[in-house]
């Protein structure tokens, strides 16, 4: 499944910032920390079941999703990360949230 490989690789692109940010606020970092991972959690859980229980896991994916973006987001308005190293996380999570939208659809 194509939308739990990227978001597998939001992880990891999220993992390399977290330090920096973890050291300018460790709250937002362990907030944006849960909800990464509950995304790539989320869609593993929603593969293996079927009709509304699949796509209530997918939606509750796409919840975290935009929680995942807005931490982002919020770090940068913060100044807590460099913007240019949030560029690709939050191109990524824009497609995944565009993705898990049409799924939990």
């Amino acid at each position: 499944m194509i939308v739990y490989r990227k978001s597998i690789e939001l992880v990891r692109l999220i993992q390399a910032l977290e330090s920096e940010l973890r050291a300018k606020d460790r709250e937002l970092a362990e907030q944006l920390h849960r909800a990464v991972r509950s995304i790539v959690l989320n869609i593993a859980e929603g593969r293996s079941q079927r009709g509304r229980r699949k796509t209530n896991h997918f939606a509750i994916a796409l919840g975290s999703g935009r929680e995942t973006h807005a931490c982002l987001e919020l770090a940068a308005a913060l100044r807590l990360v460099g913007t240019s190293s949030l560029a690709a996380p939050l191109s990524l999570s824009d497609e995944i949230q565009a993705m898990l939208y049409r799924l939990s659809r």
